[in-house]
């Protein structure tokens, strides 16, 4: 069952987002493992890619790194995605008061657990590391997330859709926060403290 809306999801969103309002708190709570799941395929993903394919730049040779200074960065990759999921999550339930709904900590977390689906998914490609493929299909995965979480508020939340729009910009404005936060992060972490071993 926590994996059976994912169809629903990137060919019916409306369907599917109504599907999980009409669960009750109960039902809400058990569809959790689903973020921490799925959070798992972008890391290893990243994993598989960086250090048995490997990338060309300008088609020169292959470039990897080793498995032994991939693993830190798969581990916070990880952490960082599940993180976003998290701490988005539980933004959508602390504004929850302001939009005059009633919600919990973990339905934010799962809302956004599952409009994060696209993302999820388009991590899996990182396993053959074709750079002007994986940007495209990051950009498209973001867009379709962000469509997600637009679509998502109103119905799972139960707030009109004048209001839901006010309220899923609210939510997205936190998430570009907290993008900007992870990448300044990430660039102080692979300048200092796990820096990628490259081999041949």
């Amino acid at each position: 069952m926590v994996f059976g809306y994912v169809p629903g999801l990137l060919f019916h969103p409306r369907e599917a987002w109504q599907k999980i309002a009409d669960l009750n708190d109960e039902q809400i709570k058990r569809l959790l493992p689903y973020p921490i799941i799925m959070a798992l395929l972008p890391a290893a993903g990243f994993y598989i890619g960086t250090t048995k394919v490997g990338w060309t730049l300008l088609g020169k040779d292959v470039v990897r790194i080793t498995e032994a200074s991939a693993i830190p960065l798969v581990v916070l990759m990880y952490f960082a995605l599940l993180g976003a999921v998290i701490f988005i999550g539980l933004m959508v339930n602390w504004m929850s008061e302001t939009y005059q709904t009633a919600s919990f900590p973990i339905k934010g977390v799962v809302l956004m657990g599952y409009a994060c689906t696209p993302i999820f998914l388009a991590g899996i490609f990182a396993a053959y590391p074709i750079w002007w493929l994986d940007i495209l299909l990051g950009c498209a995965a973001a867009i379709y997330t962000i469509y997600l979480v637009y679509m998502a508020v109103p119905t799972l939340m139960k707030v009109p859709w004048d209001r839901g729009f006010l309220y899923a910009s609210a939510v997205f404005m936190v998430a570009l926060v907290y993008v900007v936060a992870v990448l300044v992060g990430i660039t102080l972490i692979w300048e200092y403290i796990a820096t990628p071993v490259f081999t041949d």
